[in-house]
């Protein structure tokens, strides 16, 4: 898989018409273009003006003719005054789990407006010392298997490499709420992953997205089921 994870600073007044927007791009992306299975859109809970997405492409070139879609062009050209700073864009492939996993998060013929956005999701960068890069990526995807096969609230836990920066990885966590979060923070599994990985850190870990899913609505796809690689 190709996913793209991108962080955007979105001016304060115009964050509402920037999540619109994007909403519109994200439905267009995952109803009629065959090679993009998810657009999620996350808001920060503290810091609303944080907004993040999680694309996930076929292949590089999936993602490339997504750029030239009606909807994309669009919401660049609505977008492109809306936000401030530098928005942070990594391209990706997946480390855990496989691609046999459950990427999709489309449903045809559900209302999306049924459900509102209560799910707890971690969008969050990892910088990490390039010669411990496959050493923290063993230990993460057994905290990854412990989420997702003991925590009933876990419904995703993917780990991911940036492609073109080797040593910055990625973690796309979903849980059912805040209190399912919470939770994992108190398991085994997490505890030993901190304890192997705490002097293995490049640097201090960014802030990164953790808020509430934007787009899909909760009663779309969100698990990737019960992964083992």
């Amino acid at each position: 898989m190709h996913i793209v994870m991108v962080q955007f600073n979105v001016k304060p007044n115009q964050v509402d018409a920037f999540i619109e927007a994007s909403k519109d791009d994200a439905r267009g992306s995952v109803s009629h273009e065959y090679g993009c299975h998810r657009f999620d859109i996350i808001q920060d809970r503290e810091t609303p003006t944080r907004v993040a997405f999680c694309e996930v492409y076929d292949d590089r070139a999936a993602f490339e003719a997504h750029t030239k879609m009606d909807h994309f062009q669009k919401w660049r050209k609505a977008v492109e005054d809306m936000t401030e700073g530098e928005s942070k864009v990594a391209h990706c492939r997946n480390v855990f789990p496989n691609d046999h996993a459950t990427f999709g998060s489309g449903i045809s013929g559900v209302d999306e407006s049924f459900f509102s956005g209560s799910l707890h999701v971690i969008h969050a960068a990892l910088p990490v010392k390039s010669e411990r890069v496959d050493d923290f990526i063993e230990a993460v995807k057994l905290d990854g298997i412990g989420s997702t096969h003991n925590e009933p609230g876990c419904l995703r836990f993917d780990v991911l490499q940036n492609i073109d920066e080797p040593s910055e990885l990625w973690l796309y966590e979903v849980y059912a709420n805040p209190e399912a979060f919470q939770y994992h923070t108190t398991t085994p599994h997490i505890k030993k992953w901190r304890d192997t990985v705490k002097d293995w850190y490049a640097g201090d870990r960014p802030p990164g997205v953790r808020g509430r899913n934007i787009w899909p609505p909760d009663n779309w796809h969100w698990s990737s089921g019960k992964p083992r690689a």
